[in-house]
């Protein structure tokens, strides 16, 4: 019990101070659920007729430039496990300061830190796509990921005089920068156990804890593209083993965005995270992606063509009547849609509850009365993002 107690800790804190914690947090993780791979006798499963699934993972920490007294696998490591665990493309993304766009000293920092790890992933010899990023740190309001854009270039456009006096510009270039905001395990809210870090407030509180908020956190919320619904460690550790339901923090992240893609009316993409910090990875996200490129992983994103934990839900798709079937991620103008997947155990959901239980290929019929509904499906252990209907997206 001791030794899970340490792993638990270290994962969830990503503090870890002792290799042992390290080690702890590792051996606990090895039975984490483990997706098939798109790859030898699995491919012709997974195959699409217009786009290329491909497996990963959107948070990743990495040595350096995240501290070693939480973090124990450098980018050498990081390279043979995610190829180990047959991904197509890993997001690196070590800790930054908040408002560290404000102050010269941390500019300059993150600045060497992204030339750095950008110079690194260069020289790597491997298929795996690695993108370099960071998760933006606020212990007050929550954590987000910031992917496929650069820092450098970003603060180029913003001095810091400006920064202090606005905020929030520096999210809104990131995003003009054709960068994505994803904001991490927003739903992660204290769990009452006798472990300090248990009790912590990991969660996006512009969700958990509505009210004012500072004005680069307003403009994460309001710009993110997606949102970590499936944070590996919090499932496996925190949800499995203190919640006694592995699927608790997932399903309930998911009925969130439900709820909230029709009142923002913009696509709130649900994604995946290990939120590794050890030896440990494991595919979370899956894109439907126009070319095997960073820029073809990052339109997938950007269009919803999502799923996660497991790549069996990304063949739901949809039409209207008589149209042709799309993606999910589509948005489509209908009273009604035909809905379909491939796989075991499907389940299809509208705004949130279950409508139909098809089988494999068998076309269900959903009606959509109400303006902007969110259409989606669970296939075999993973879930899809949405399919909107009468959304305008």
């Amino acid at each position: 019990m001791r030794r899970f107690f340490l792993a638990f800790a270290a994962a969830l804190a990503g503090c870890s101070h002792v290799s042992g914690e390290h080690l702890a947090v590792d051996a606990v993780m090895t039975s984490a659920y483990r997706p098939p791979l798109l790859a030898g006798e699995n491919a012709a499963t997974f195959e699409h007729p217009r786009y290329e699934l491909l497996a990963g993972d959107l948070h990743c920490h990495v040595l350096p430039p995240d501290d070693p007294s939480h973090v124990s696998r450098d980018l050498a490591m990081t390279i043979d496990l995610a190829e180990r665990e047959g991904l197509d493309f890993v997001a690196l993304t070590p800790h930054v300061w908040s408002r560290f766009f404000e102050d010269e000293t941390l500019r300059t920092k993150t600045i060497e830190f992204e030339r750095a790890l950008v110079a690194r992933i260069a020289r790597a010899r491997t298929n795996v796509l690695f993108i370099p990023g960071f998760e933006y740190t606020d212990h007050e309001y929550g954590h987000a990921g910031m992917t496929f854009a650069s820092v450098e270039r970003v603060l180029a456009k913003l001095p810091a005089d400006e920064a202090r006096a606005h905020p929030e510009r520096f999210f809104e270039r990131w995003v003009a920068e054709r960068g994505l905001l994803i904001v991490n395990h927003p739903l992660v809210t204290p769990v009452d156990s006798s472990l300090s870090i248990a009790r912590a407030d990991l969660s996006w509180r512009p969700l958990t804890a509505p009210g004012p908020v500072p004005p680069e956190i307003a403009a994460i919320d309001r710009v993110a593209s997606g949102f970590e619904v499936y944070n590996l460690t919090a499932t496996h550790l925190r949800d499995r083993y203190l919640q006694g339901d592995t699927d608790r923090t997932l399903v309930a992240s998911l009925r969130r965005l439900d709820d909230e893609a029709p009142k923002r009316r913009r696509r709130m993409t649900p994604v995946g995270g290990s939120d590794s910090h050890s030896d440990h990875l494991r595919a979370t996200t899956y894109v439907l992606a126009a070319s095997r490129t960073i820029d073809g992983v990052r339109d997938a994103i950007a269009a919803g063509r999502v799923c996660v934990r497991s790549p069996e839900a990304c063949s739901f798709e949809a039409r209207a009547t008589s149209g042709e079937w799309q993606s999910v991620g589509a948005s489509i103008d209908a009273d009604a849609i035909d809905v379909r997947a491939f796989g075991s155990d499907i389940e299809v959901l509208r705004d949130g509850e279950v409508v139909a239980r098809p089988g494999s290929g068998e076309i269900a019929r959903v009606a959509t009365p109400r303006k902007c509904t969110i259409v989606r499906a669970r296939v075999g252990k993973g879930f899809s993002a949405p399919i909107y209907v009468g959304c305008s997206m």
